[in-house]
């Protein structure tokens, strides 16, 4: 039999990862028309540039865990804002990470790509993790 992680325990990983203390993330927009697999990693991705664009820190302690089959993982809806008008950037989808380290990374269906290019276009995002149980 494989490898089951209960929903009890979906929730004790998802709660010690993302509010135990001391690990903030990171929430990051890319650029590149990329498609992930399990093999990405971080240097495969491409931030944006456009003006105004930072990546923005998830405070640790501040998820909403809901417990379930699958239990699931979200943060407050982030906005990335473009501050000045320039050469349009289309955003794939985002990511979060830790220094150098891809924890997920979620593309964008083709409705919900931007092309960023004018001052005041924002980009909203949701960061979400659900834990699935992959041997059923």
């Amino acid at each position: 039999m494989a490898l089951l992680a209960v929903n009890e325990g979906e929730n004790a990983i998802l709660t010690r990862l993302l509010n135990g203390g001391s690990f903030a993330l990171s929430l990051g927009l890319f650029k590149n028309n990329l498609t992930p697999t399990d093999a990405t990693v971080f240097a495969d991705v491409t931030a944006a540039t456009f003006t105004g664009y930072a990546a923005v820190t998830l405070t640790d302690g501040s998820w909403s865990i809901v417990s379930g089959a699958p239990c699931v993982a979200s943060y407050a809806q982030q906005t990335f804002t473009c501050s000045a008008s320039g050469t349009a950037e289309t955003i794939y989808g985002y990511y979060v990470y830790r220094g150098t380290t891809l924890y997920w990374i979620e593309r964008f269906s083709t409705a919900n790509q931007q092309s960023i290019s004018t001052s005041g276009q924002t980009v909203k995002v949701t960061p979400r993790i659900t834990a699935k149980d992959e041997s059923a």
